[in-house]
C-alpha cells in the first residue's frame, strides 16, 4: 500500500516505525515468548534431507482410523433437524445436551453421580487449562507441575504469571514427597501454592502412570495444605491391557479436584473440544471468568449426537489395540536395533514413548536422527529449564506413525547413535 507524502497515514507510519513493540507488550507476552511447535502440538522442525521422513513428534490420533464418516453423518443430521438452534451462540457452559451425555458417561467411568452442571465445555484441553488459571491464579501464585511435563501446558500456566515449581516424575509417577517439599518451600518464602497440575495416566511425555497409593497420598497432602489438584485425564481411556487406577477425582469424591477431559485424543485433535469436571460451585466460578461466548454449538451438538448414538465407546475400544500394536512394534524395533544405546520402560497406554540415551545427549541424537529422516523433540523441550541436566531423554510419539515406519525407527535411530557415539 502506498500513501501520499504528508498524509496522516504517512505521518502515522513514521511515528510507529520508531516505536519498540516491547514497550507495549503485557508482562505475559514478554515473559512467555513465542514458544515452539511442540508447545502447540505440532511437529518438531529440523532439516530433513531424506525422501521418506518419519514424524514421531506430535501426539495425534491414528489418521487412518479417524471416524470422519460417522462425524459427517452426525453433523448432517444436526444441520437437517436443528439448523436454527446450532447456528447461534450457545452459552458459557456449552450445549446442555452434550453435558447431559457427558454426565451420564462420567457417572459410569468415575462411579459417581454427575449432572450437566458439573461440566463446562471448552476449546480443547488447552481452553480448559486457560479457564482454570483465569479463575484460580493471580500473578505470583505458585503451581506445582511434573518434571518433565508437556511444554504447552507449562507455557500456558506461565502465561497467567504464575510461578512454576517442577517436581520429578519417577517410575510410579510424580514424587509426592517432592510435592510436599515444593509446597513447604513456597510457604517458607511467603508464597501461596494454588494448584498441583498432573497428567496421572500415561503421562506426556514419560508415559508413566501414577500408582493408586501415590494418588491417595497426594489427595491427603493437598487436602491438608488446601491446594487444588488439577487432574488432566487426556489419555486415561487409551490403555492397552489393564485400565489405570481409579481416577484422582473419584478417589477424592471430587473434593479439591478439578478434572480436565478432552475429545482430542480419543476422537480427533481438530475437534478442539474438551471439558472441566468439577463441583457445581467450581463450575460456577469458572463460568464467571469466561469471556469468549462459548464453544461452537454446531460442534457440540454434533458430538452429542455422535456419543448418544453409541459411536464413541466402540471407537475407543477399536483404537486401544491399534495403539497397543504400535507401541509394541516400536519397543521391539528399539530392542532389536538400539539395545546398546537406549534404556526404557514401555508405557501401558497413551501416545508416547520416553527413553534414555546412553552415551549421547538428546540434542545430539535428535539432530543426528533428523539426517536419517527421523524427527522428534529432545527431552529438554519438556522441562522448565531447557538446558536441563542430565540432557539424555527423548520422546517419540507413536500414535500416528504407520507400523512400517515404527519398524524403521530402530534402524534409523541406531544410525543416528552411530554418528554421535561410535
Amino acid at each position: 500500500m502506498t500513501t501520499k507524502p504528508g498524509s496522516a497515514a504517512t505521518e502515522a507510519a513514521e511515528v510507529w516505525s520508531k516505536a519498540d513493540i516491547r514497550d507495549y507488550l503485557s508482562n505475559s507476552a514478554l515473559t512467555v515468548g513465542a514458544g515452539t511447535p511442540t508447545d502447540a502440538g505440532a511437529g518438531w522442525q529440523l532439516p530433513v534431507p531424506h525422501p521418506d521422513p518419519i514424524i514421531a513428534a506430535g501426539g495425534i490420533p491414528d489418521a487412518a482410523s479417524l471416524p470422519s464418516g460417522e462425524l459427517e453423518a452426525a453433523l448432517a443430521r444436526i444441520l437437517n433437524s436443528k439448523a436454527k438452534e446450532v447456528l447461534r451462540y450457545g452459552g458459557v457452559l456449552g450445549f446442555e445436551g452434550l453435558r447431559e451425555v457427558m454426565a451420564e458417561r462420567q457417572t459410569v467411568l468415575d462411579g459417581m453421580s454427575f449432572e450437566p452442571d458439573n461440566f463446562i465445555v471448552h476449546n480443547g484441553g488447552s481452553g480448559c487449562l486457560d479457564n482454570l488459571c483465569q479463575a484460580f491464579i493471580d500473578p505470583g501464585d505458585v503451581v506445582v507441575v511434573e518434571g518433565p511435563s508437556y511444554s504447552g501446558t507449562t507455557r500456558a500456566i506461565r502465561g497467567h504469571m504464575a510461578e512454576l515449581i517442577e517436581v520429578e516424575v519417577e517410575d510410579d509417577g510424580i514424587s509426592v514427597d517432592g510435592v510436599a517439599e515444593a509446597i513447604q518451600r513456597a510457604k517458607s518464602e511467603g508464597k501461596r501454592v494454588k494448584l498441583v497440575y498432573l497428567n496421572p495416566d500415561y503421562q506426556n511425555p514419560t508415559g508413566t502412570t501414577l500408582t493408586e497409593s501415590r494418588r491417595a497420598e497426594l489427595i491427603d497432602l493437598c487436602a491438608r495444605e488446601q491446594v487444588f489438584i488439577v487432574e488432566d485425564a487426556t489419555y486415561s481411556e487409551l490403555f492397552f491391557d489393564e485400565a489405570p487406577p481409579q481416577s484422582i477425582y473419584s478417589m477424592a469424591n471430587g473434593a479439591g479436584v478439578l478434572k480436565i477431559g478432552t475429545f482430542s485424543k480419543v476422537i480427533a485433535t481438530g475437534l478442539r473440544a474438551g471439558w472441566i469436571q468439577a463441583s457445581k460451585e467450581h463450575i460456577d466460578a469458572l463460568g464467571r471468568v469466561r469471556f469468549d461466548m462459548g464453544t461452537s454449538p454446531l460442534l457440540l451438538h454434533m458430538l452429542a449426537e455422535f456419543i448418544s448414538s453409541g459411536r464413541l465407546d466402540p471407537h475407543i475400544l477399536k483404537m486401544r489395540p491399534v495403539y497397543a500394536e504400535k507401541c509394541a512394534t516400536l519397543a521391539e524395533s528399539l530392542r532389536e536395533h538400539c539395545e546398546p544405546y537406549v534404556r526404557f520402560n514401555a508405557p501401558g497406554g497413551g501416545f508416547f514413548f520416553w527413553f534414555e540415551c546412553l552415551g549421547a545427549t538428546s540434542k545430539e541424537v535428535s539432530e543426528a536422527a533428523a539426517y536419517e529422516g527421523l524427527l522428534f523433540p529432545p527431552g529438554t523441550a519438556f522441562y522448565l529449564d531447557k538446558a536441563h541436566e542430565p540432557d539424555n531423554h527423548v520422546r517419540l510419539a507413536f500414535s500416528n506413525a504407520s507400523l512400517e515406519h515404527l519398524r524403521e525407527i530402530g534402524p534409523r535411530l541406531r544410525r543416528a547413535f552411530q554418528r554421535v557415539v561410535d
